[in-house]
């Protein structure tokens, strides 16, 4: 009996240090989190997570971002796919630095859906995780997956080609004003952009912005933006820059026959 008791004691000490009281309810928490990402329901998801959330996101180089981050990204997810589903292989307990179970969720899976506008379906795996503050909320939520991969295998190839020929000597003066805040970061962030990348040309004095794009659409907006509605005025500045004003930025687009080898 006594030896009956000492097990008992024991196992009931093992299991009170690999368990939190917390855990079940922020493991219902992260999993409705995911749930009503595949109903796309932007409200009931920020309902989940503090306004003082930190979201860590499977872009290279990408700093921690905040809640309006989290709920830009959350939304981009939304417009961009559909038929969105977690499937989950496990869902697990996680640990403080120190290897004390700390009530957070972490979860390895797969997300399938189709792009919106390609309709090409992905299958995406991943590992994904879920810290919590004293209220229940999620406080740090960590990404990881192929983003890159994901968005070249099922993503729209709108290619655009923009060629900036600079006057002599001004070649600094246009790479630091392209470099501000006002210049190809606001490109990136604008509606329909989904990658921009950019290179400039000692022999030819040329800096070329090569940009993918939802539509065709989205960029003669962003065109129709920068040169008439943007406050910054940066077409102007830029053009200024220029041999022969406007005559020296050339947007080449519509493309065909995109190929990647």
């Amino acid at each position: 009996m006594k030896k009956l008791l000492s097990l008992f004691f024991v196992a009931s000490i093992f299991v009170s240090c690999n368990t939190n009281p917390k855990y079940e309810a922020n493991l219902a928490t992260a999993q409705k989190l995911f749930e009503l990402h595949g109903e796309e329901d932007l409200d009931g998801q920020l309902a989940l997570v503090s306004k003082d959330m930190e979201i860590i996101t499977p872009m290279y180089g990408s700093e921690p971002g905040t809640y309006d981050t989290y709920a830009g990204m959350l939304k981009g997810y939304h417009d961009t796919f559909e038929d969105i589903k977690y499937t989950a292989n496990v869902w697990l307990p996680g640990s403080n630095p120190e290897g004390k179970l700390d009530g957070s969720v972490r979860t390895y899976g797969t997300w399938t859906g189709k792009n919106s506008i390609t309709g090409k379906e992905i299958n995406l795996s991943g590992y994904w995780y879920f810290n919590f503050d004293d209220e229940g909320k999620v406080i740090t939520q960590g990404d990881f997956f192929d983003f890159g991969g994901m968005m070249q295998a099922v993503g729209p190839k709108t290619p655009v080609l923009v060629t900036l020929k600079a006057k002599p000597g001004n070649k600094q003066a246009l790479i630091d004003l392209l470099n501000t805040p006002d210049g190809l970061q606001a490109t990136r962030e604008y509606d329909g952009n989904i990658s921009l990348e950019a290179f400039y040309n000692d022999t030819t004095n040329t800096y070329y912005v090569y940009g993918n794009w939802a539509s065709y659409d989205h960029y003669q907006k962003y065109l129709d933006w920068r040169f008439n509605d943007d406050e910054s005025k940066m077409a102007q500045q830029v053009t200024a820059l220029l041999v022969g004003g406007e005559k020296g930025l050339t947007p080449l687009f519509p493309n065909t026959d995109y190929a990647s080898f």
